[in-house]
């Protein structure tokens, strides 16, 4: 009989997009199960991965009577599965997870915290999430932080006194460097080029810095192009004002949600990241892996990528004064500068965040916590 693990996240779209093919990979080790909330992606990442996948309805926002009818709903859902192992990803899925695993006594619960929210909240708000954050912790037996960022901050705020372990040298899944990789030959199609292109990849989530992304970009000293990937975010909407700004100005493209990115990232010279806070950014290592250099703040998890002046710049969060002086200098970078940044981008990612390396630290962390638990 093989170990059964129970993968769960808050919404399908981190099994399709960030996750894709590691429940499939941990299926030849475990029975492997995902739980996530009811969405279209679902049929998708089933036949996908080849794995079951059970809707558990799961809100992002905070809400007790619906987390607590998504806790009655899990707690059915793992009796009848009795899984060995339960590891949660995103908070909420953190929240009805470790919770439901925690009153039904499953040996193995982890948590991997991906990224926090409340560094970037004060007063009631932040001190609300704290203590969720802590009882996510209370129920797991095991806390993974995503990035050595992520791990300070759970130990500074005193959120646990639990060992923390990131896993290989963090992030969640690595990078198929084969995928993501220079020579990929697809483009985005964005009318005539003219001049320098920049990406950003990623939800439309104010915490993301996208207001002043576009009053910088607005501001360059040369002819550029910006495309944006990614939907906006219902839960934390950027304001009417930067979304009329996108959509009056013809250099800047928006693609909305892209399965596949590596068209964007391949016709874009330099990734921007100003977001506020983060876990460990995927677009970062993706853009890294296809020889992208980044301008991104100098926060958490992307300054656990970026490293100024090797693989691309470090900026102050929320100034837009900085991201128009980091664009300016790429602007103003020759070719074999720019190459230079992302050929070291590629180095890092290869030698630190490759897939097949991150998946064998998973499985050697799962056997660890199988030993610990039944021997």
């Amino acid at each position: 009989m093989k170990v059964k693990l129970v993968i769960a996240t808050t919404v399908p779209e981190t099994l399709f997009t960030i996750l894709r093919g590691q429940p499939r990979w941990l299926s030849e080790h475990f029975d492997v199960v995902c739980v996530t909330s009811p969405g279209l992606q679902n049929a998708q990442v089933r036949e996908a991965e080849g794995v079951e996948v059970i809707e558990v309805p799961m809100s992002r926002g905070i809400s007790p009577v619906k987390d607590l009818f998504s806790i009655m709903r899990m707690c059915k859902v793992l009796r009848d599965l009795k899984p060995d192992i339960v590891h949660s990803y995103t908070p909420k899925a953190g929240l009805v997870a470790m919770l439901s695993a925690f009153f039904l006594r499953i040996p193995i619960r982890v948590h991997t915290f991906t990224g926090l929210v409340f560094p970037t909240c004060s007063g009631l708000k932040r001190q609300l999430l704290i203590t969720v954050d802590r009882l996510i912790c209370f129920s797991a037996t095991r806390v993974v932080p995503e990035g050595l960022g992520v791990a300070y901050d759970l130990s500074v705020n005193k959120v646990t006194g639990k060992t923390l372990e990131v896993i290989g040298h963090g992030n969640i899944a690595g990078v198929d460097v084969d995928y993501f990789c220079p020579s990929f030959s697809g483009r985005l199609e964005i009318g005539e080029r003219l001049g320098f292109v920049f990406c950003f990849v990623g939800r439309l989530n104010r915490d993301k810095g996208i207001a002043e992304l576009v009053r910088a970009f607005q501001k360059v000293s040369q002819p550029a192009k910006l495309i944006i990937v990614g939907e906006l975010d219902q839960t934390a909407p950027i304001d009417d004002e930067t979304i009329s700004m996108i959509r009056s100005d013809s250099s800047i493209i928006t693609t909305g949600f892209l399965s596949d990115i590596r068209p964007a990232l391949a016709i874009c010279d330099a990734v921007v990241l100003p977001s506020y806070r983060e876990g460990f950014p995927n677009a970062l290592l993706q853009a890294g892996a296809m020889a992208k250099p980044a301008i991104a703040s100098d926060i958490n998890g992307c300054n656990e990528i970026v490293k100024n002046g090797h693989n691309g710049l470090l900026v102050t969060p929320g100034s837009v004064e900085s991201l128009l002086f980091a664009m300016n200098e790429f602007l103003h970078m020759d070719e074999g500068e720019l190459l230079k940044l992302g050929n070291s981008a590629r180095k890092m990612v290869v030698e630190r965040f490759d897939q097949s390396t991150y998946r064998e630290s998973l499985l050697k962390f799962y056997q660890e916590r199988i030993d610990e638990a039944f021997h």
